[in-house]
């Protein structure tokens, strides 16, 4: 057995282990759980089983390879952006406060973090939950005309979700746009006002 499996059978047991541990204490397997958990216990089971099977999938990649492992695979993609646009949903959409968020900001070598309060929070999951909704019709559309290609509604959920994930990537693609430039020219103004040193000046004329 090489090397790599061996690493990917050590990788899948530490994942394993680690889903386990959070799945028996959302049960409360052991003392004190309630005191630790921060979400409802569906949302710590949920993030527990992808977890479980990603360490299986690592395990059967270990055990069969990557090719026979591909099915499984397909379906631990599904159940991943199922579980995360769940949780994503809760935090933006479900019941108590959500002031407790952390998040940060970098921009231009510059960066900040600390707490967000409750609006912040839910407006920023909400935007991903939005977006995954949009990915998530977009794969729907593309399964229903794999199947039945003159589907007049596969095709209206198409432009729906096109439409939506362009709208919603939209301020991302101006915001990096407009972060680039001001980098760019802050990069500029700073060249200016550097001292020129002797490397910088033109050569003697002969």
């Amino acid at each position: 057995m090489g090397h790599s499996r061996w690493t990917l059978i050590l990788v899948g047991i530490l994942v394993f282990a680690m889903g386990l541990a959070v799945m028996l204490d959302a049960l409360g397997v052991f003392p004190g759980s309630e005191t630790r958990m921060n979400a409802p216990r569906w949302v710590v089971l949920v993030v527990a089983s992808l977890f479980l099977m990603s360490a299986v999938y690592v395990l059967l990649i270990a055990a069969v390879g990557e090719a026979m492992a591909r099915a499984f695979g397909s379906v631990l993609g599904i159940a991943l952006f199922v579980g995360l646009a769940a949780t994503v949903h809760w935090i933006a959409f479900g019941a108590g406060d959500r002031s407790d968020c952390s998040g940060g900001v970098s921009a231009i070598g510059i960066g900040f973090s600390g707490s967000v309060p409750d609006l912040e929070c839910r407006a920023a999951f909400g935007y991903g939950a939005l977006l995954m909704d949009f990915i998530f019709l977009r794969g729907a559309a593309w399964w229903v005309a794999r199947r039945y290609s003159e589907n007049r509604a596969a095709r209206v959920l198409e432009k729906v979700s096109e439409w939506g994930i362009g709208l919603m990537l939209l301020p991302l693609v101006l915001l990096l746009a407009g972060l680039t430039k001001g980098k760019d020219a802050v990069t500029r103004l700073a060249g200016r006002f550097r001292p020129k040193s002797a490397g910088d000046k033109p050569p003697p004329a002969p």
